[in-house]
């Protein structure tokens, strides 16, 4: 979920090769972690490659302002979306095909030699323009559970893109059986920039709400505020919790409340007042979460479904002890009772028994925060990506 800009000198990952042109495409324009891996990747093979990130023009105002922050090249064209709304739905239908063949003009005049197709199965605008323009397509899977129609189109229009890569193992098995097998594949994971999400880097900001805080063991999450966060999970376990020691608890949620989810948020405000949770904050957007972030005692991750939760990733950089849901591929860089612990999907009570153990056992929060920050730094760090992305490119550049 999180906004937050990235410097260049952050993001820096140079090493001279041959140039090769990127177009990385996504048809969503809100900054979710989709879109900052893409700024982060292009921003640290800024030397080794030549991106151009292709976004809708709707909703991508700050994708655009980051973009522009970070020296990457962009264009923003006019992309519909698949949704429920029957309108914005019947829009999709209509004009795709002409989107479909502006994008293979645009692919062919830039001479691009990859098309990276980011946002998941759904998104295969980029696949069949990619291939009309006669370059290498790669297609960028980040989820574990979509709905039955958009797998089929995955599985047809599978067959015209080069490879993948998933953000986690789980995803690649999740897709496996829906396409040919043979094609080259590759495993990145979002990555995190563990220099700016560093302990003794809290950022400045929202000093007035955190020190209302003041005396509270803070619980908090990141996330837009979407179904598939779990965030009703979030809210039980708050529930339990507060029957225990609601005096010395604050809960916090930080993201945005999008158009499409007002819905679904007043339904999670419900549920907080029908549960008595009186003690919880929803703290909106920031493009600089870290000020809030440093103020979470435990971070807890309640995710029905994702492949690789860049916002877990940051409380861990940040030295914070986790509780997490079972998805993607967090158990593997979440060792349950190591450096956090690991329950299952809506099992609110098993997080709340979670949740009591570190809330009443300071040396035991420190430990599992250090220990968290070692593991990302040393999978997940952003050069790892660039160094990893920089293999998948070439790789499929030389085809």
């Amino acid at each position: 979920m999180n906004s937050t800009n990235y410097s260049k000198k952050t993001l820096g990952f140079h090493k001279k090769m041959r140039s090769i042109r990127v177009a990385n495409i996504i048809e969503e324009g809100k900054i979710g972690g989709p879109q900052i891996t893409i700024m982060m990747v292009a921003a640290a093979l800024n030397k080794s490659f030549e991106t151009t990130v292709i976004m809708p023009k709707q909703n991508s105002e700050q994708f655009q302002s980051q973009c522009k922050a970070l020296g990457i090249q962009y264009h923003a064209m006019f992309l519909t979306r698949i949704t429920k709304e029957w309108k914005v739905a019947l829009g999709y239908i209509l004009f795709s095909p002409f989107e479909v063949l502006r994008l293979a003009m645009f692919f062919r005049k830039k001479k691009f030699d990859l098309v990276h197709v980011s946002g998941g199965s759904w998104q295969y605008k980029g696949i069949i323009a990619g291939r009309l323009a006669g370059c290498r397509v790669i297609w960028g899977l980040n989820d574990t559970s979509m709905p039955s129609l958009v797998r089929t189109l995955f599985s047809f229009f599978s067959r015209y893109c080069d490879g993948y890569i998933h953000t986690c193992k789980r995803t690649r098995a999740y897709y496996a059986p829906y396409h040919k097998p043979g094609k080259p594949e590759f495993i990145i994971l979002p990555p995190v920039d563990t220099e700016h999400f560093h302990p003794g880097r809290r950022g400045s900001g929202d000093e007035t709400l955190i020190d209302q805080w003041h005396g509270k063991k803070v619980i908090g999450t990141v996330a837009n505020i979407n179904p598939v966060k779990g965030l009703e999970t979030f809210i039980r376990a708050a529930a339990i919790l507060n029957k225990k020691k609601k005096e010395s608890l604050l809960f916090v949620i930080i993201g945005p409340v999008f158009h499409r989810q007002k819905k679904y948020f007043s339904s999670l405000t419900s549920l907080a007042a029908e549960l008595g949770v009186d003690n919880l904050v929803f703290a909106g957007a920031r493009k600089d979460i870290r000020p809030l972030l440093s103020s979470f005692d435990i971070f807890c991750c309640t995710s029905l479904f994702e492949s690789g939760p860049m916002t877990l990733w940051e409380a861990m950089s940040m030295e914070k002890p986790v509780v997490s849901t079972d998805v993607g591929d967090v158990s593997t860089y979440v060792k349950d009772d190591e450096n956090g612990y690991i329950v299952n999907v809506g099992d609110a009570k098993t997080i709340s028994d979670r949740l009591t153990s570190l809330i009443d056992n300071d040396e035991l929060r420190a430990e599992f925060g250090r220990k968290s920050r070692k593991t990302v730094k040393h999978y997940l760090d952003i050069s790892i990506s660039a160094k990893q992305h920089k293999k998948a490119y070439t790789f499929f550049a030389n085809l």
